[in-house]
């Protein structure tokens, strides 16, 4: 699957944390504020963009949905 290719449509990016003596990768999403880093960084970038949405509040009023 390419992972990085379907993270990338849905505006994720990249960079590279120098902590260590190897950098990490880090995937980030600006809007999101979520970061992922490791070897399955980018498939879990897509599988939180790719997700059910939301439901309305259940104590919203049927008129504001509705409208």
């Amino acid at each position: 699957m390419p992972w990085r290719l379907i993270a990338k449509a849905f505006g994720w990016q990249t960079a590279a944390d120098e902590v260590g003596e190897t950098p990490v990768l880090v995937v980030w999403h600006p809007r999101l504020r979520r970061q992922f880093t490791g070897t399955d960084a980018w498939r879990r970038a897509v599988r939180v963009s790719i997700h059910a949405p939301q439901p309305y509040p259940v104590d919203a009023a049927r008129n504001e949905v509705q409208s």
